[in-house]
């Protein structure tokens, strides 16, 4: 018998795979495939839901948001919320609409800037009594209450139940990712939070 017949002939007595053998191989190797597939799936979800991912992907311009996330800047107000385990999307959620219009810009690397090139300049002016007290935030009447005599000044004084009829938005002086100003301090010399500033003189 010639050499390659040798070995293209099965030995005597070894079987071939079935039909039904490679049919559970089949399955075998496509279960494998879908657990990898879920369990990256996941944990990109799971990345995704991190500060990293905000300038990792396609968000070039978010590294000073980043940063001041990780920083500990006790002035800016997304340090409380880091410190209470929040993230990005737990304020800034996620919207397919929006999604699609920052991968257009992304695609198009059309991000609006400001003038050093530091930040985004559209960035959404969230700090409003409304966003900040939604279901499962802040309770304004529970910080009323906390805030009178706040960073040790006199009791009469509360800044979020002042004299200005409510004319301040949270945002005039919680700066998220900015260092925070007490407008009280525009007419009184009060006391300030740690790491906060008082308004520039206009």
């Amino acid at each position: 018998m010639a050499e390659d017949e040798k070995f293209s002939q099965p030995e005597e007595g070894a079987q071939t795979p079935s039909p039904k053998r490679k049919a559970k191989r089949g399955w075998i190797i496509g279960g494998v495939v879908a657990a990898v597939i879920v369990v990256a799936g996941a944990g990109f979800w799971v990345w995704h839901e991190t500060p990293s991912f905000c300038n990792s992907i396609c968000h070039s311009p978010m590294d000073s948001y980043v940063d001041t996330y990780y920083s500990g800047d006790k002035g800016m107000l997304v340090t409380a919320h880091a410190e209470a385990g929040n993230n990005c999307l737990s304020c800034h959620e996620p919207v397919i609409t929006e999604q699609v219009g920052e991968a257009m810009k992304w695609v198009a690397d059309d991000y609006p800037m400001t003038a050093d090139g530091a930040k985004l300049a559209d960035g959404a002016d969230m700090a409003s009594e409304e966003f900040c007290a939604k279901s499962g935030c802040h309770n304004m009447d529970d910080v009323v209450a906390a805030t009178w005599g706040f960073e040790g000044n006199d009791e009469k004084y509360n800044p979020h139940s002042s004299h200005q009829d409510l004319a301040l938005e949270c945002g005039d002086c919680h700066k998220a990712h900015e260092t925070s100003v007490l407008m009280c301090n525009q007419c009184h010399d009060l006391n300030m939070p740690e790491g906060w500033e008082a308004p520039h003189a206009a």
